[in-house]
Parts: C-alpha cells; structure tokens; sequence
C-alpha cells in the first residue's frame, strides 16, 4: 500500500476523506489536538511532533524512522495541498502514471501571482485535458524561477550564499547544499549543470526504495539542515527534493577557459569565497545594486582573464 505523509500545523484536514484508499495516511501533527471526527475516521496515524522546522522536518524525521524499502510510493505534503495543487486528489488516483519521482503540484499562491497567471494558462491550453501539475524549472546559481521575474528566490538565495561563504556570482547552491548533506555523486553532477526543477510548497511522491537508497549519514546531516536556525534552509529543500531521489539537472555548464584556472577565481578556495563575500556585502553596504555588483564581478573576472592571457602571448614571443 502507497502511504501519505501530511506535515500539518493548523490546516483543517477534512478534505483526507477524499484520499483514496490505495494511501495509508500518517499525519504528524505540530499543531493543536485534532478532533474532527472526519479526519479521525480517515486517518491512520495521528503523531505528534514538536513545532521545529517546516515541512522538510517532518519529511526527513518520516524518512529516518518509518520509510521501507519497496516499490510502493510515498507522497509527502504540507497540510493543505489544494492551495498549490487544485488536482491533488486526482493526481493521487493516478498514480500508476507517475514517474518515480513525482513532482504533484501547480502552483505557488495564486494571491501573489506566483507563478504568473498568464503562464499557467498558457501551459493548460497545451495540455487542455491533463491534470494541473508543473514542476518549475530555476537556476542552481541563484535559486529564482527561470519563467518569470523571481526576486523573493533571489534574495533567499543570496541569503544562504552569504550565510554559507559561497560566492555570490559564480556558486552553485545546489552543488555546495549537496556536499553538505554528503551527497558527492549528485553534488558532482550538479556543479556540470546549471538548472534544476522543484515540486512548489516540497509537494511530491517517491518510490520507497529511493528514500532507502539515502544513505543514513546524509538523512542526519539533512536533517540537521531542515531544524538550522537560518530561515532559507527550508527553502533551499524545497526546491532540492526531486534532485536527491533522482530527477536529473540540466542545461550543462559552458567549458572554462584554458586559462582560467590560473586565476584566483570566486570559489576555487575558501579564502577566495570569503573575500568575495566580504567586497559585495560591502558594495551593498555602499548602495550598490545586487545587479551591478554581479556586472561588477564578471567584468573584474574578464578583465583579469584577458591581462593573463595577454602575458601569456608576450611570454610565448
């Protein structure tokens, strides 16, 4: 039997009386008591759990404590999925349809035009007789959607850069979040790639055997991840759980110069990343733009390019 793991903290749940009953559901309950006869009949397993972290805690406690190692699948939601998946019920109904890692949702909010109105009609008069359900693609660089203007992204992103020492111009996220967790091979794979796909609201659907395939060592380490005191951890998840069961990156990095790698470029040392980081905060700090420090930082790195091949010639003659 398939199984639903619902993170909830105050969503009313009568609408689980839908799910249907090819899904065991467990609920972890971070909130008040529930004591809908409803949800009582329909659930079947209410746990309670302290108020920690956001969903991503509760996916990766389920992860580290009760996931089995078959072909049946997991789905994993916040409390209410409706506000990002208006077909969630149906989504669940077809589940023998479902690739392996299943992104099951459509949207953001729809009060905050995220994503914009005009683009998911657009896409539902491709597929005008298909479930809503469209995995985003974004930049591993600087986290934002790559469809429409993203700045709420740019700036979580921008956040965990700094937090983290990674340059603010040429790191990736998602490589640098992966070797945190000890996930080597995917974080190997992710540095060659520049874009990626996530599930809005961290609404999706693993294989069982995906979840075993995580080694113990980096469910901890991601679990300490989800319960850190930076805010932007939760986001950084949300938008790397498709990734770590499997789905692939994409759009493959340009090759570097053959001479770059004589530079003291943004991210070949920690010093470097260090320094980065200290120049464009203070840039910031002066009333520099985000978008002309980064102008700033790629004109320095080819200016810096072109003086060392330069040399190179004159040394060559």
């Amino acid at each position: 039997m398939h199984t639903i793991v619902l993170a909830r903290y105050s969503e009313p749940l009568e609408w689980i009386a839908d799910i249907p009953a090819d899904f065991k559901v467990i609920i972890y309950n971070k909130g008040e008591e529930i004591t809908s006869p409803e949800v009582l009949a329909r659930a079947d397993e209410i746990v309670a759990r302290p108020n920690v972290g956001r969903e991503s805690e509760t996916y990766i406690h389920h992860m580290m404590t009760r996931a089995t190692d078959d072909r049946n699948f997991t789905v994993f939601s916040q409390g209410d999925p409706m506000t990002h998946s208006p077909d969630f019920i149906d989504l669940l109904k077809n589940w023998r349809k479902w690739d392996d890692v299943q992104a099951l949702s459509w949207q953001w909010l729809t009060a905050r035009n995220i994503p914009p109105a005009a683009s998911l009609a657009r896409y539902e008069e491709y597929f005008p007789l298909h479930l809503r359900v469209r995995p985003e693609p974004f930049s591993l660089m600087d986290w934002v959607a790559l469809e429409f203007v993203d700045a709420g992204a740019w700036n979580m992103g921008l956040v965990f850069k700094t937090l983290e020492g990674i340059s603010p111009n040429t790191g990736n996220i998602a490589a640098h979040a992966l070797r945190k967790w000890k996930l080597d091979a995917l974080a190997d794979q992710a540095e060659k790639h520049s874009v990626g796909v996530f599930s809005y609201g961290a609404i999706f659907a693993v294989r069982n055997e995906g979840v075993a395939r995580l080694p113990a060592e980096s469910k901890e380490l991601i679990y300490e991840f989800s319960v850190g005191a930076a805010a932007a951890n939760g986001y950084i998840l949300e938008r790397m759980w498709l990734h770590i069961f499997g789905t692939g990156f994409y759009r493959r990095v340009p090759f570097m110069d053959e001479h770059a790698s004589a530079l003291n470029l943004p991210g070949v040392s920690e010093a470097a990343r260090a320094d980065i980081t200290n120049l464009v905060l203070s840039l910031v700090d002066h009333g520099m733009s985000m978008n002309d420090v980064s102008t700033f930082v790629q004109e320095t790195m080819r200016e810096q390019l072109s003086s060392l091949k330069s040399k190179q010639g004159q040394s060559v003659n």
